[in-house]
């Protein structure tokens, strides 16, 4: 039994018409769908064409210097995930080519004649009582040394405070050799994707939100998280912080 095969029934969506009403909701929201192969290769890109009655789709990739395009294109087995909200989505990509043009590579496919339909598991989120942890550092290619300040933070993803114009996590495309502080002493190694962007309530300066989700985050962490979510919200109720 494939994997695919192994999904309940009520997660799968055959409706054409339906099917095509989440991609066009997908690329009137702009959203980002990772795409992937089976060897771990993955690529961010958008839907910029939608054609149901061509029976086309196509999606404008990010940067590609490794030319994973090719490789994807070439396994011949393309998955595509993204987010409307709470939902995630899964498809499958058949009959893929690359066209190149003036706006970018494109990657042409037939629509979907099967998508799946996830709602995200919502865990509990705590907002930290301190002002400078936790706090995710940014890779020594984007800004060097540079930390974020994290807003709240469950065992599923966080939200980081966003300075001004300051945009180095790209939506849609996995952000990988972060580094999570969750204290002085506590650090874990991890993958984000960011989701979405949106205003910090009742701030004047400015600030905006990026929420994200862990990506393959390893056992460890995952404890690790899970201890300081938990001791988090205990000390928050002993301050009578939350309710």
């Amino acid at each position: 039994m494939s994997a695919h095969e192994a999904i309940p029934e009520e997660l799968r969506v055959a409706s054409a018409a339906e099917i095509t009403a989440y991609l066009q909701q997908l690329q009137r929201d702009g959203a980002g769908v990772r795409l992937s192969g089976p060897h771990g290769q993955g690529l961010a890109s958008r839907i910029t064409v939608l054609d149901p009655e061509a029976d086309l789709i196509g999606l404008a990739l990010s940067t590609d210097p490794d030319g994973i395009s090719q490789a994807l294109v070439a396994g011949g087995e393309i998955t595509a995930v993204a987010y409307l909200g709470t939902i995630k989505l899964q498809f499958e990509l058949d009959a893929a080519v690359l066209v190149s043009g003036d706006q970018g590579t494109v990657l042409r496919s037939t629509l979907p004649t099967r998508l799946y339909r996830f709602q995200r598991r919502q865990s509990y989120r705590v907002q930290p009582a301190g002002s400078t942890y936790p706090r995710v550092v940014l890779p020594g290619d984007a800004q060097p040394g540079r930390a974020l300040r994290v807003l709240d933070v469950s065992i599923g993803g966080l939200a980081l405070a966003l300075p001004p114009d300051f945009a180095p996590l790209p939506t849609g495309q996995v952000a990988e050799g972060l580094v999570l502080e969750l204290d002085r002493i506590s650090a874990l190694r991890v993958a984000l994707l960011p989701h979405h962007v949106s205003p910090i309530s009742g701030d004047s300066h400015g600030m905006q939100q990026l929420g994200c989700s862990f990506v393959d985050l390893d056992t460890t962490a995952t404890r690790s998280l899970q201890v300081y979510v938990d001791q988090t919200q205990k000390r928050r109720r002993l301050l009578k912080l939350d309710p």
